[in-house]
Order: structure tokens, then C-alpha cells, then sequence
């Protein structure tokens, strides 16, 4: 659940930024909205620490079943370090989305963090879907 003081900024397909408080480093993680749709997460395939992301292309890719969703980078940076928990145990996800984040990075361009949705407009967004 999105909490009034969440510092976090969102996507419109469910991907949240925790940016460091200094600096231009930040988490990225995934919803409980998009946790909850995708049911049980098998696997996850992430980007290798040091590979440059670009803004809005897959780089994540989640194992549902027989089938794969795609999440999308919410910045433009390098990839600074993978969760491996959440590697060997996909599971955490489940438990709390916003604790076990996907990786951290650290993006080019603070400008990109006005692309996204605070968590008021965040949840104005799921609650038209």
C-alpha cells in the first residue's frame, strides 16, 4: 500500500524510484499493484551491475508460468547493484515489493525524475484502472 509520505516516484506501469537522498542514485522495484496482477513470480532476470540503461527499454524480465513480462527502466544511468535475494528467492517480491527492490542504480539526468508520478498521482492512477 502507498503510504502519504512515500518518497518514491512511479511509473504508469508500476515500476517505483527511491532516488538517494544525495546524489543522483536511486532503488528501482515494482509495485504490490503489479505483484498482485502477475500472481507468482518464478524467476527474474535483471540487468548485470554496470550495463547503461535506457529510459523506458526492458531491462527486467519477469518469469509468470509459461509466459514472460517485460518491465521497463524508469531512468537513463548504470546499473550499480542487483538484489540477489530477490535472484535466488523471486518469492520476496510477494512479501513486500517495496522492500525487496530489483536494483539500484545511478541515472544521468535528475530531469527524468519529473517524468514520473508522485504517490498521490500514483494512486490517482490505479484508482482509474
Amino acid at each position: 500500500m502507498i503510504e502519504d509520505n512515500d518518497n518514491r516516484a512511479y511509473t504508469a506501469r508500476h515500476v517505483w524510484v527511491l532516488p538517494a537522498e544525495t546524489g543522483r542514485k536511486a532503488y528501482v522495484g515494482m509495485t504490490d499493484f503489479l505483484t498482485e496482477e502477475l500472481q507468482a513470480i518464478a524467476g527474474v532476470d535483471l540487468p548485470m551491475v554496470g550495463d547503461e540503461l535506457d529510459i523506458d527499454t526492458f531491462c527486467i524480465h519477469l518469469h509468470i508460468g509459461s509466459r514472460i513480462h517485460h518491465l521497463r527502466s524508469p531512468l537513463t544511468g548504470r546499473v550499480l547493484e542487483i538484489n540477489k535475494d530477490v535472484l535466488d528467492n523471486p518469492s520476496l517480491l510477494h512479501l513486500n515489493p517495496y522492500k525487496h527492490w530489483l536494483y539500484r542504480m545511478e541515472y544521468d539526468d535528475p530531469g527524468e525524475l519529473d517524468l514520473l508520478m508522485s504517490a498521490s498521482q500514483y494512486q490517482r492512477h490505479l484508482d482509474m484502472l
